[in-house]
This record gives structure tokens, C-alpha cells and sequence, in this order.
């Protein structure tokens, strides 16, 4: 991995960190969403990034988030599954139909389609995890269930707002 790929996610975590912290942790719409936004920058991670350290970084990532809610353990275990589920859904979401390399994933880079369903399927992955253990309790399942599944849907659309925004579709094999 170039330095410049280093310096560009630094500046991801540190820009999806802090929208987090200090705009989306204060958003909590109807009693049901709560956006995280920063579960992209897991998403993100180039795909040269072995399992071990790419769940070092999620579990580094959650924690920053979890000292400034006062939470800990939520965020922190909620982002270190969904990267151990993004190796799985990586390869086989959007890396087993590209015959080209990958370098990061994201939305310029193979099919529209494949990297949405790949969000997607984090992001709800993340916020059921998340919304279990903020609940933990199945009593109200079906209120779990909405609030995931509201949560993941607006974080999705603000994913895609993000990278349509700032990246563009000139860099094929996304380097920013």
C-alpha cells in the first residue's frame, strides 16, 4: 500500500470519525434512526488489508466512538463483526465478479449495484448488531428490527451522498 493511499484513509477516519461524533450522534429522528456514517470508512479499506488488521482497525475505529458517547463496547464490537463480514461479503459481493483488481471499494469502482448491495448488507449488519446490544433484549424484537433496518436505509443513502460528492467517477479504481 503507497503512502498516499495511507494518508487519503487516515483523512477518511478522521472526516467520517468526526461527522460522527459531532453531527450524526446528535440526530436521532423519530426515536428509530441514529445514522452512522462511519462505518463506511471500515467499508472502505482497501482490499490488500488482511482480516487481522482490518479488524484491528474496526475495533480501533468503534472504540473512538464509543469514548465519545460514553458507550463502551457498542460501536466497538458492532464495527470489529461487520469486518469480519466484509471479507466475506467483499469476496464474494464484489471481488469474485471483477476480473480487474480492486483496489478500495466504493461506488466508482465495479458495478454501482454490487458495491450498494455490499454497503447495504454492512451497514444493516452493523446497526441489527448494534441496536441488540443497545437494547439487549428480544422483547421488542419487531421495534429493533425497524429501528436497524430505518437506520440502515438512511445511512446508506448518506453513504452514497458522501462518495458521489467527494470522489469522482475520473478515479476508476478509486485512489482518494
Amino acid at each position: 500500500m503507497n503512502s498516499q493511499l495511507v494518508f487519503r484513509n487516515i483523512g477518511r477516519f478522521l472526516l467520517l470519525v468526526l461527522l460522527q461524533v459531532l453531527v450524526f450522534n446528535n440526530i436521532y429522528l423519530g426515536g428509530y434512526i441514529n445514522p452512522c456514517i462511519y462505518v463506511l470508512f471500515i467499508a472502505m479499506l482497501p482490499t490488500t488489508t488482511g482480516r487481522i488488521p482490518m479488524m484491528l482497525i474496526a475495533f480501533f475505529t468503534g472504540l473512538c466512538v464509543d469514548i465519545s458517547t460514553n458507550m463502551l463496547g457498542f460501536h466497538t464490537f458492532a464495527c470489529t463483526a461487520v469486518a469480519y463480514l466484509r471479507g466475506i461479503w467483499l469476496d464474494r459481493i464484489i471481488i469474485h465478479d471483477n476480473d480487474e483488481g480492486i483496489e478500495m471499494p466504493s461506488l466508482y469502482s465495479g458495478s454501482y449495484q454490487q458495491f450498494a448491495l455490499y454497503l447495504f448488507l454492512l451497514l444493516l449488519a452493523f446497526n441489527l448488531i448494534y441496536h441488540l446490544l443497545l437494547v439487549f433484549s428480544l422483547r421488542d424484537f419487531f421495534g429493533i428490527l425497524l429501528s436497524a433496518l430505518l437506520s440502515t436505509v438512511v445511512t446508506w443513502i448518506l453513504a452514497i451522498l458522501y462518495q458521489t460528492l467527494l470522489l469522482h467517477k475520473s478515479r476508476n479504481n478509486i485512489k482518494a
